[in-house]
């Protein structure tokens, strides 16, 4: 090849490198993929964590509008009856035994409320508690469960509740009794109801009693409840403070005592027949029982004792829905808390190297 064609080619070669410098570079098709994380600013990451719990607060509230779990609701009142029993029970047991005193004493025999009767006005205290802690706890248990889980009528939760309770209640409340009208000791009681198999003496008397007050006084408690609930909240949903919980559970107790008094009157005659200078060998007890004693004592005998009566379950009702309700709301806060925070792990982003939003770019390659 001559040096012409030599230094045409040279030329030609020359001209398409400096052509090539000069054209623009071809994009390649083949791309890859690189996250980079973008943070947020401060104000619109706390919106997103205001936003997260508004989030999980209405969880909160929808999860609390179903049937809470049967085991919460068990466990709530279990230990918000045990709890109010034992506070119950430790303050009015003496007026209890000045009521059921007052029902045993024979017909126009002198009031015994002498000196040495108030030195053993806590005699009998010890089967009150054995079976009081129990049952109620058995009688809350039930009640909750089926008034928050299945949606049960207040009434209608109580009796069962009541129910319940009555194989517990019932024969320690005879021994509690016997020993606070006849002042006789715990053994002594034991034996004698042992030996005579007198543990389920009275119970149609009992249930008589225990049926219409539980219903009554659970009932006027949560109507009255949810009434200064609205009156103070406009929706129903307002927090009561601790005094008016105990307004309202003391209301209800005066209503309810004075209504049932004469079963409980009644009650009193089946276990301490002897003490009213009744047979316990013939006097039949429930209805029957009932009839009996108004044809031989009148109408007013049923009334005996309704002013300590009316005193005790009032004041009762006082500190029992009281510490009902707070151990109540400290167990639904529990619950609630838990359920906020289990909604919070839910809910929250799950990425690395902390919050924020990530974007995807594919950056050109350069051929």
């Amino acid at each position: 090849m001559g040096e012409r064609s030599r230094g045409a080619v040279a030329a030609n070669t020359t001209r398409g490198t400096d052509a090539d410098r000069r054209r623009p570079r071809r994009l390649a098709s083949t791309t890859t993929t690189r996250t980079i994380k973008v943070v947020q600013p401060k104000s619109r990451r706390n919106g997103a964590e205001s936003t997260r719990r508004e989030n999980a607060d209405r969880d909160a509230r929808n999860a609390d509008a179903t049937p809470r779990n049967v085991a919460n609701n068990l466990r709530a009142g279990v230990l918000a009856g045990s709890c109010a029993a034992m506070a119950c029970q430790l303050v009015l047991f003496p007026v209890n035994t000045i009521k059921t005193r007052t029902q045993a004493r024979a017909i126009g025999a002198p009031s015994r409320l002498g000196a040495r009767d108030f030195t053993q006005l806590y005699r009998g205290i010890v089967p009150d508690l054995i079976g009081a802690i129990p049952g109620t706890a058995l009688f809350m248990g039930t009640y909750e469960t089926l008034k928050k889980s299945f949606g049960a009528n207040p009434g209608v939760a109580a009796a069962c509740g009541a129910l319940a309770a009555s194989v517990v209640l019932a024969p320690m409340e005879l021994l509690s009794r016997r020993m606070q009208a006849n002042r006789m000791t715990l053994w002594t009681a034991v034996r004698i109801a042992a030996r005579k198999r007198e543990f389920g003496v009275g119970m149609a008397s009992f249930l008589a009693r225990e049926l219409p007050f539980d219903m009554i006084q659970m009932s006027a408690f949560e109507m009255m409840k949810s009434t200064a609930r609205r009156a103070k909240g406009g929706v129903g949903e307002a927090e009561l403070a601790a005094s008016e919980t105990a307004v309202i559970g003391g209301v209800a107790g005066a209503l309810t005592g004075l209504l049932t008094t004469p079963f409980d009157v009644s009650r009193t005659a089946d276990v301490c027949a002897g003490s009213l200078g009744l047979n316990p060998k013939t006097y039949p007890g429930g209805l029957r029982g009932l009839r009996k004693l108004a044809e031989s004592f009148g109408v007013r005998f049923f009334f005996r004792g309704a002013v300590p009566r009316m005193i005790e379950i009032s004041l009762g009702g006082m500190i029992y829905f009281t510490v009902i309700e707070r151990v109540r709301s400290f167990m639904d806060a529990r619950e609630e808390e838990a359920k906020r925070m289990k909604s919070l792990k839910r809910g929250s982003p799950k990425t690395r190297g902390g919050g924020g939003a990530r974007r995807t770019e594919t950056p050109p390659k350069l051929v």
